[in-house]
């Protein structure tokens, strides 16, 4: 049984340049007892948004679907989609909490009061009534999703995260895209070229390899005015950038000395330190951990390529992977305390995950699936890993929900790879 709390509250925040007033109806406090199912998803009804009198009727990103496509995404909640809300639907759908809504539109405004129920007596546990663009309609229904999951569960979610990946729509060129965590809101951020290895460098700016050059160098990108300046760039190859929002340096693979190392740079490219001196063997693709205090990188000095974790100054190296014989592609859990990390194990590539502190054995979270799975990065929540999987010619973006595999097609079009998950 899981119960949840709901004590009085006033919230407001920003959003579409406007503020939305987010209101627990005043009960001094509510106990709200929820069972989940034999599975553990706890079961909640959306119902379909009414228009008021004289409002025509939505027709594209209706939000009550976007929040029940939001919630069923999880895996947390089991939903079903109500036309109505009367006592007899609801007790049919064994529901005990609910959402529904009403909405006005204007011109290119619309308006939406919206409600968070409670079953059993009709409670609205949390409201929230905002007007804004009605192109806007998903990111409020991600916003919305957000409060009720934590209203539910505690935490946030995964549902106003966004993610980068690399698409290639024509031969030859390969453009960033950045999309809503669930693909939907594509923008494509690159014009052309070579463009690959995306990841976000804070909220408002992403670092990327390009070819613009004639050879792999690394670009910042503005995400809104998509201005892009060269960060590092040499004569030999610039690989894998990551940001570390705490030290606020950017750590890369570089053969600007002869051999692939690691070195680290503030977010404009200066004042550049080489952290790894390992000739003949290569070290790349390192991968800042959450606190700022370790990365991760591979190298081939064992022989074939192992994850290894270093201090950010590059001392007290140790090895974390040891099992197969090429691993790839580093990334930390929000809590710093597994990697994630792409393993060849029987002749392909899966997604494998290890404790950092080696306590417990690798989980090889990917090797049901068929084909082969690369470049995993973590939700912000650390409940799903993204990644790309390749089945024959064809590469899309799917996440799985770490607890138990559970997959889901985030791309369908057969040219996506390489992505990143937002930490925000």
């Amino acid at each position: 049984m899981k119960k949840a709390i709901l004590a009085i509250m006033f919230l407001a925040f920003s959003f579409g340049g406007g503020i939305a007033q987010i209101q627990i109806q005043p009960q001094s406090m509510v106990a709200l007892e929820i069972t989940a199912d034999a599975t553990g998803v706890i079961p909640i009804g959306v119902v379909m948004f009414q228009p008021v009198e004289g409002s025509p009727v939505a027709s594209v990103a209706q939000p009550w679907r976007v929040i029940a496509e939001n919630l069923t995404f999880t895996g947390d909640f089991s939903v079903a989609r109500l036309n109505t809300a009367d006592s007899a639907t609801l007790a049919e759908n064994n529901v005990p909490v609910y959402i529904a809504g009403t909405y006005n539109i204007e011109g290119d405004s619309m308006t939406i009061e919206i409600y968070l129920h409670e079953s059993s007596g009709g409670v609205a546990l949390m409201g929230m009534k905002h007007t804004f663009h009605k192109n806007e309609s998903r990111a409020f229904a991600h916003k919305f999703s957000s409060y009720v999951h934590k209203t539910l569960l505690g935490a946030a979610g995964p549902y106003e995260s966004q993610i980068l990946f690399v698409e290639s729509t024509v031969p030859g060129v390969k453009n960033i895209v950045i999309s809503d965590f669930d693909g939907h809101n594509r923008r494509r951020l690159t014009n052309g070229g070579i463009n690959i290895l995306p990841s976000f460098m804070g909220r408002e700016h992403m670092l990327f390899i390009s070819f613009d050059n004639g050879k792999p160098d690394i670009f910042s990108m503005d995400l809104v005015t998509r201005t892009r300046r060269t960060v590092v760039a040499s004569r030999r190859v610039e690989s894998s950038p990551n940001f570390s929002e705490i030290t606020g340096r950017i750590a890369y693979a570089s053969s600007k000395g002869g051999n692939m190392e690691i070195y680290t740079a503030s977010r404009t490219g200066e004042n550049p330190q080489q952290i790894t001196v390992n000739p003949p063997a290569i070290s790349t693709a390192p991968r800042w951990a959450p606190n700022g205090h370790l990365i991760a990188f591979v190298s081939d000095r064992s022989g074939n390529p192992q994850i290894y974790i270093m201090d950010r100054t590059g001392a007290n190296i140790r090895r974390l992977t040891f099992g197969g014989t090429h691993h790839d592609s580093p990334a930390w859990s929000p809590d710093g305390s597994q990697i994630a990390y792409t393993a060849r194990r029987g002749g392909r590539n899966i997604i494998a995950v290890s404790a950092v502190d080696g306590r417990q054995d690798e989980i090889l979270l990917t090797l049901e699936l068929e084909g082969n799975q690369e470049f995993p990065s973590w939700s912000p929540d650390g409940s799903h890993i993204i990644f790309t999987h390749i089945r024959g010619n064809r590469r899309d973006i799917a996440a799985i929900r770490v607890r138990d595999g559970r997959v889901i097609n985030i791309t369908d079009s057969g040219n996506a790879e390489q992505s990143n998950w937002s930490g925000f």
